[in-house]
């Protein structure tokens, strides 16, 4: 069904789009805590109150799908919470389904402003309903069988003074609103005698569209908003006069009447808490990411200015002879680079998130998958607050569930397997994060049956991926490589989560396009570990600008271990590619003009020990000059494929460096010796 949004509307509708992701959000993560503790009722009030607000805003739209599905789960909730119902494995499968239908629907909705249909959404409506209307038949049927036995054996003249009494309740008591009261909500409440303000908003959302009155929903929204319930609005309640004599032999009436009201004022009571969350709310604001995109290119340009002011002070200080001016220009410039390198931190910090965002998403993952294939699994997430850029964020998201998805299918064995080898009967995931340094280490570790490096070795070599005398020389570390590689499965029977030989090759390429580094770590019958290393951000990073004959690259220093001098005695032949020789090790060596087929000036000064994964290697310079901090700029898409090269960056004095790939320009220098590196 589509959804025709007028101008005037299509802000609130982004606005409830947003809330709406930002529920779905958390809500599998409490879902499955919940499933493990059906009885925290913190979790179920909370889980009842963002249903709640899903209603409503869709209400206000008047997204009838959305409405109802969130309705009735809402009222599912409500029954869980006030112990009507017992929560269990089968129920929780019938909610997560509906909850997917409403995270499809926002999904649409936000793409092409369409939304299933009534019709669409009839089976897992029935299902639901189902669920609602079982328990709840089989909780209160004897109560309405008991309750029509009274009304037999009392007699209809019981019921008949019954609702006189209600009749002379409603009219023996004359409501006086406050003078700022809307006169359209005075009516509703006259209207609803027994509901508050909330309740009332439910009735009007989920009447017809064509009579629901979306001003009327918008005034009780805000009065909601305000923290004001019906209580609030009436300035007194009086006693008609004058009183018709029937009425006053009903004397203890009256005497109740203000009894009743007591439901609404703990309704208030506990809503105090909203209205202090209403207001924390109001200190943070949402900002568009493609503003916060330019702010962090416009700081970016700053940042290139504030180098090529410096290296422009340097020559002034070079061939002026006042020295005076050159001091109070050094102060001035000084004080510049402090405020753009603070600007620069706040502006980065405005792009990162915590990796919560993702992490939030796999209790359900692993819930669904280990359901799926008969396994018991754990998940243990840790250091969720960790903040990294949103950019690496987004792309981190699919290598992480195909590491998971691996974990489940490959390493975590079945429960009979665990129990015949001593261990518990559920397995045990655990996905972390931690900032060390200037890097993330994300990582995911399994307590199952680990990785076989000579099982490895072997399928390698049936593939011809690499030669029996290349796996001799191999280590398990070297040999978790190529796991990494195309085409690659140890796995004898395909399944239909993973070992389809695709997959891997594309987590370590979407780690590597990110400067990242991914490892495996592993032992046969205890687990494995597979970590990666990223970047905090990938927009400003700090370089080691190195020379080659007359052309300038920029190395990632967070890459680079140590730098040493060139020394022609230190080389070494080793086979077909030379070795250095340091300190009791040996680093495969190159030459850095070698490595782009260009000339270099055969005076190479310098060594550079760099780190790959969990190797060094040493790469020779003709000449280095120095750190420095640059804004790192797309190649484009003609050039973004080039191996070796991760980007560019313009320099202080204006030229253009290129910024060094060094693991995907080595491998591409020497693929005949995969598995290697």
């Amino acid at each position: 069904m589509h959804i025709n949004v007028t101008e005037d509307m299509q802000e609130i509708l982004d606005e409830f789009i947003q809330e709406a992701e930002e529920i779905l959000e958390n809500l599998d993560q409490e879902l499955i805590e919940l499933e493990n503790d059906p009885t925290d009722k913190d979790l179920l009030n909370q889980i009842f109150r963002g249903m709640h607000t899903l209603k409503g805003g869709a209400g206000f739209l008047g997204l009838e799908s959305i409405i109802n599905l969130a309705h009735v789960i809402e009222s599912i909730f409500d029954k869980l919470r006030n112990d009507e119902m017992q929560l269990d494995s089968n129920k929780m499968d019938i909610i997560l389904e509906g909850i997917d239908i409403i995270k499809n629907s926002i999904e649409t909705l936000k793409s092409s402003n369409e939304i299933p249909d009534m019709e669409d959404i009839a089976d897992i409506m029935a299902k639901l309903n189902d669920l609602l209307e079982g328990k709840e038949v089989a909780s209160t049927s004897q109560d309405s069988a008991s309750e029509a036995t009274d009304m037999q054996d009392g007699s209809d003249e019981g019921a008949a003074d019954s609702q006189v009494e209600d009749s002379q309740n409603d009219d023996e008591y004359e409501i006086v609103f406050h003078e700022d009261v809307d006169p359209a909500v005075q009516n509703l409440i006259r209207q609803y005698p027994d509901k508050n303000i909330t309740e009332i908003l439910d009735e009007l959302i989920l009447l017809p569209p064509e009579e629901r009155d979306m001003d009327l929903i918008m005034k009780l929204d805000e009065l909601i908003a305000q923290n004001k319930d019906v209580e609030d609005l009436i300035k007194e309640k009086r006693k008609k006069e004058p009183a018709p004599a029937p009425q006053t032999q009903q004397a203890p009436a009256p005497k109740e009447e203000p009894q009743q009201p007591q439901p609404k004022l703990e309704t208030k009571k506990e809503s105090k808490p909203a209205a202090k969350k209403k207001k924390e709310e109001t200190e943070t604001i949402r900002i568009d990411i493609d503003r916060v995109s330019t702010l962090m290119n416009l700081v970016g340009e700053l940042v290139l200015d504030r180098n090529r002011i410096v290296k422009l002070t340097s020559r002034f200080r070079t061939n002026s002879g006042d020295i005076e001016a050159i001091e109070e220009l050094n102060e001035a410039i000084a004080g510049m680079s402090r405020s753009v390198s603070d600007l620069q931190e706040v502006v980065m910090k405005l792009r990162m998130q915590p990796v919560k965002r993702i992490f939030s998403k796999f209790p359900r993952i692993v819930r669904d998958l280990a359901k799926k294939v008969g396994k018991k699994i754990n998940l243990e997430l840790e250091g969720e607050d960790t903040e990294i850029d949103r950019s690496i964020l987004n792309q981190l998201e699919d290598p992480l569930i195909h590491l998971v998805r691996n974990s489940i299918d490959h390493g975590i064995e079945p429960p009979e397997e665990r129990i015949a080898k001593g261990k518990p009967e559920a397995g045990t995931i655990v996905l972390s994060a931690l900032q060390e340094g200037d890097r993330i280490i994300v990582s995911i570790e399994d307590d199952g049956r680990g990785i076989d490096a000579e099982k490895v070795k072997r399928k390698a070599i049936e593939r011809g991926l690499i030669k029996p005398e290349q796996a001799e020389q191999m280590s398990d570390k070297e040999a978790y490589e190529l796991i990494f590689l195309p085409g690659f499965s140890t796995v004898d029977q395909v399944s239909d989560l993973s070992g389809r030989g695709v997959g891997m090759d594309v987590v370590a390429n979407v780690i590597h396009s990110l400067r990242g580094a991914i490892e495996i770590d592993s032992e046969p019958g205890e687990g494995t570990k597979i970590t990666m290393k990223l970047p905090l951000t990938v927009a400003i990073i700090r370089t080691l600008m190195v020379g080659v004959g007359d052309r300038i690259f920029a190395i990632p220093l967070f890459s680079v271990v140590e730098i040493i001098k060139y020394r022609p005695e230190d080389i070494k032949d080793v086979g077909i590619y030379k070795s250095l020789m340091l300190r009791d090790e040996v680093y495969l060596f190159f030459h850095l003009n070698e490595l782009f087929d260009m000339e270099g000036s055969n005076e190479n000064k310098f060594v550079i020990i760099i780190n790959i994964g969990e190797k060094n290697i040493a790469v020779a310079v003709d000449d280095l000059y120095g750190e420095e901090e640059i804004v790192i700029k797309p190649l484009g898409e003609m050039l973004k494929d080039v191996e070796g090269i991760a980007g560019a960056t313009i320099t202080g004095d204006g030229k253009v460096v290129l910024i060094l790939d060094i693991k995907s320009l080595i491998n591409d220098k020497r693929n005949d010796l995969i598995g290697v590196i």
